[in-house]
């Protein structure tokens, strides 16, 4: 139960930062009214704002279901590595979700980062969309990038180099392992899987755009 508390902190902290400091509805109603090529109807765009109100009211629920199905999911990864390893003899899966749970703060911290970024800059909807503070694609610049490549270096970031050593401490603490066996299943899993998923999202980009 304190994960799953743990868990709606880290739901509640992006829905409370992105409240209070970004209006995301202004940027993307001043984006939209400034492009005149699209000249979108003054009721469609009343409709589309009065739904994304509407859906905002579950934001907190939308982020909480996400971050515990990440979390299995990355507790999986790892105990996938722990197998191929032959170290998953006695690990429970709720030991994984705990270390994927806590490694998660500095993801959620990325959050924050991002969105007081966000209010602080003038960045247009599309801007912020594909901004994610300390990676390589906000270092070179998306104007300066092929759209393809935004994903993968938006993954490029030290809030995730951040993520992969805390994977490593809490699997160490939690699972009483040694250095370099955390070393080897927490950074070998975590980095098949992200390459793995990756290439998914080229894939999909590729074929849907």
């Amino acid at each position: 139960m304190k994960i799953l508390g743990l868990i709606v902190f880290y739901a509640v902290a992006l829905f409370v930062t992105g409240w209070l400091l970004l209006d995301v509805e202004a940027m993307l109603v001043s984006e939209l009214t400034a492009n005149k090529e699209l000249d979108i109807p003054e009721n469609v765009l009343l409709d589309a704002l009065e739904d994304m109100r509407y859906w905002n009211r579950f934001s907190v629920l939308f982020t909480f279901l996400i971050l515990i199905i990440k979390c299995f999911l990355m507790a999986l990864v790892l105990y996938a590595g722990l197998f191929f390893a032959n170290l998953h003899q006695g690990i429970r899966l709720g030991s994984l979700f705990r270390v994927t749970a806590f490694a998660e703060v500095v993801l959620v911290f990325a959050g924050v980062v991002k969105v007081w970024w966000g209010a602080m800059s003038e960045f247009t909807y599309s801007e912020f969309a594909v901004f994610y503070p300390l990676s390589l694609l906000a270092a070179l610049g998306p104007e300066s990038v092929d759209p393809l490549l935004y994903y993968p270096l938006q993954i490029a970031n030290l809030f995730e180099l951040m993520y992969c050593f805390l994977i490593v401490i809490f699997l160490r603490k939690e699972l009483s392992f040694s250095t370099s066996q955390s070393i080897k299943v927490g950074l070998g899993a975590y980095a098949v899987s992200l390459l793995f998923w990756i290439v998914l999202i080229l894939f999909l980009t590729l074929n849907f755009t």
